[in-house]
């Protein structure tokens, strides 16, 4: 549907303010005041979270039988809530969508950047150069911030992305694309040596985090080293170490500070460290560098290194901290990578950087490895350090950079991050930073954005070298190929008209992708030679996937929702198990639908999923009217059927997610502070702990 314009709703012509800001920048903060809500309206649709909250937009997602994302019953409540906090929060949360009215967060000029205040500001246009911009001082990068400050019109507080090395190639450049932003959580995609999420480890047979990126991994919070359990408490402050060699005993406990949140961490077997990444409340009073007042600045992110050779005595080897909110993190080869988002706040200060610039270890960056956004004016810092797990208390590299807000997917040597913009028309544009990285050392590669939003992380893939991505632009979905310098190589367009992608699986030279509207289309493409991409089949079923696994090489599962094919009414959740030994041909080979379940978490928390086709086991959580039930399946192949093992209720109540761990023959169901444990053969309960 086109978005209203909101200038003829209040007789402002958009057509005359361009003309006036062409002429006079300095009318950018009245034509703010005079129109801050037509505004604020705009932002609110950069994110679809957000533009779903808007209360007319309510209704129809209640009522909409065709859509995919059903409401848990407590989500209604809290949809409700939010409606109220709308306005605000996008104030809030967005206000760097609204920089200068001109240019949107991913660099898309005044000219086609219909979500921004509608006027083409000439003197904001996207860089050509195809280097990084690092900033020569500190005054140079307060100008960028102050001068977003003083354009928006509204109180500085902006969610954060990675725009690093600046490129605009000729065919970008003169595209017409324009951006919707869709937020999603976070997701995956395989490559073609990664056959499964929870694997069996060489050295035990137990599970592992269920990972992006086969050889990346990824923080958890719970996992096993095939001995113990490792357990985040619902406290945030502690680790539980559960011995299930004889039944379920704790065994120790790691608990840090009251200044602690722990988000996430690490078990790496081969140097026997547990790290511990952690949210850290920086107001102490012994903290000579916090001078900072705005409240969103009174936290660092911090990775904790404890060496765990002796499990009964943990010993702290070392800290690192960096400035901003936790966002996310990898490790590879024995290196972590720690991302957090860094709001400057409004206190600046040009005389001290302090004010304004990141610390990591307490130190400013400098200014060299701060990089500035492709526009001339910046909103917040996505802060990026590595560490070296073996040296845990300094770092090897960091960068700081001056962004908008969104997504990244890191294959095994760089990291791509991504942002979706919403435009006029509801035309779409993502754009896409490069940044390689080897044994902790971070460059900045190469820029570029192509038509349309992704859905996820599943849905972009390197493959020898290339990235091959499936995006959705208003009624049509795109398969899109690009080269090391993110310039475009091929794209196939007009996919599936009216429908919109909802997962996607890579695998070698093939690729998967489902899209739906009340059928549910599970494409196939043939992507050997990245010139000549080619659509091989269309197999159509009722219902949809939301995520998609492969189960060994010939299979390809599938957890989403079944659908009435003449209603759209969701029927329940839909497993399904897809024959793409023909990838021609591909068949919808079994089917099991939970009518008694309305939801899953696999789409939005891919690491609550568990699939091991070589133990033949799939495990994930689902949600009932009478609360969250775990299920633990098989696949007959013979008789080409699931069978279920266990489907049982999940006690206790947590909003971190709950996880199914396998030890041997031994499910371990994590949900908070309370574990139960299930024969994987029978589903026979074998025992449980609270913590």
């Amino acid at each position: 549907m086109k978005r209203e314009n909101e200038y003829e709703k209040t007789g402002y012509k958009k057509e005359t303010g361009s003309e006036e800001y062409q002429k006079n920048g300095k009318k950018q903060n009245e034509y703010c005041e005079q129109n801050i809500v037509d505004q604020i309206l705009q932002m609110s649709e950069d994110t679809e979270v957000l533009n779903r909250l808007k209360p007319e937009n309510i209704a129809k997602l209640l009522e909409n039988k065709k859509q995919k994302k059903h409401f848990r019953p407590y989500q209604i409540g809290l949809v409700a809530a939010a409606c109220v906090a709308v306005v605000a929060g996008t104030v809030v949360w967005q206000y760097g969508r609204m920089h200068n009215g001109v240019i949107n967060s991913s660099g898309v000029s005044g000219s086609n950047a219909g979500s921004s205040a509608g006027n083409s500001n000439t003197e904001n246009k996207i860089s050509n150069s195809k280097k990084i911009r690092a900033a020569r001082s500190y005054d140079e990068i307060y100008k960028y911030i102050k001068r977003a400050q003083d354009n928006s019109g509204i109180a500085m507080y902006a969610r954060g992305g990675n725009e690093i090395d600046v490129q605009d190639s000729a065919s970008t450049a003169k595209s017409t694309e324009s951006s919707i932003a869709k937020s999603t959580a976070p997701s995956s995609t395989a490559s073609a040596t990664d056959t499964g999420i929870a694997t069996t480890a060489a050295n035990g047979n137990y599970s592992q985090t269920n990972i992006r990126q086969s050889g990346v991994d990824e923080g958890d919070i719970a996992k096993t080293d095939g001995t113990y359990l490792y357990v985040r408490e619902d406290n945030g402050r502690t680790i539980d170490i559960v011995d299930v060699r004889n039944g379920l005993k704790k065994y120790n406990e790691i608990t840090l500070g009251e200044e602690y949140n722990i988000q996430e961490f690490y078990v790496n077997t081969e140097q026997r460290k547990l790290i511990v990444v952690c949210q850290k409340d920086c107001t102490d009073k012994n903290s000579k560098k916090q001078v900072n007042t705005d409240n969103w600045n009174q936290s660092n992110t911090a990775a904790v290194t404890y060496n765990i050779e002796n499990i009964q005595k943990p010993v702290k080897e070392g800290e690192v901290t960096q400035s901003g909110t936790y966002h996310s993190s990898r490790m590879a080869d024995g290196y972590l990578y720690l991302f957090s988002e860094y709001y400057t706040g409004s206190d600046m200060v040009k005389e001290k950087p302090l004010t304004y610039v990141p610390l990591v270890n307490d130190k400013e960056m400098s200014q060299a490895s701060i990089c500035l956004p492709p526009v001339n004016c910046g909103t917040m810092y996505e802060v990026i350090s590595s560490v070296d797990i073996s040296k845990p208390d300094e770092t090897v590299d960091n960068k700081a950079v001056l962004s908008g807000g969104g997504k990244m997917y890191v294959s095994g040597k760089n990291i791509y991050y991504y942002e979706s913009e919403w435009q006029q028309e509801n035309q779409t544009v993502t754009t896409l930073r490069k940044i390689s990285y080897t044994k902790g050392k971070l460059k900045a590669v190469a820029q570029g954005k192509v038509k349309g939003y992704l859905n996820d992380t599943f849905s972009l893939d390197e493959y020898k070298g290339n990235l091959r991505l499936f995006t959705t632009n208003n009624d049509e979905n795109l398969v899109i190929i690009l080269d090391k310098k993110l310039d475009k190589i091929s794209s196939i367009e007009n996919l599936a008209k009216g429908e919109s992608i909802y997962s996607a699986r890579f695998m070698g030279e093939t690729g998967y992708f489902v899209t739906y509207e009340q059928v549910d289309p599970l494409f196939s493409v043939d992507l050997s030679d990245p010139e000549k991409p080619k659509i091989l089949g269309k197999l159509k079923i009722p219902g949809f996937s939301e995520y998609l696994h492969f189960y060994g090489e010939d299979k390809l599962l599938g957890i989403g929702m079944s659908t009435d094919e003449e209603s759209g009414m969701s029927e329940g959740v839909k497993v399904t198990m897809f024959d793409i030994s023909d990838r021609a041909d591909v068949k919808e080979e079994a089917t099991l639908v939970l009518d008694d379940l309305y939801r899953t978490n696999a789409a939005y928390d891919y690491k609550s999923v568990l699939v091991d086709a070589a133990k033949n086991r799939i495990g994930f959580s689902g949600y009932s009217q009478n609360g969250e039930t775990y299920c633990l399946l098989t696949y007959n192949e013979k008789e080409k059927k699931f069978d279920t093992i266990l489907k049982e209720d999940i006690n206790g109540n947590t909003s971190q997610g709950v996880r199914g761990i396998y030890i041997e023959d031994t499910l371990y169901v994590i949900s908070g502070n309370i574990i139960e444990a299930y024969d994987m053969n029978t589903g026979e309960k074998t025992g449980d702990i609270i913590l």
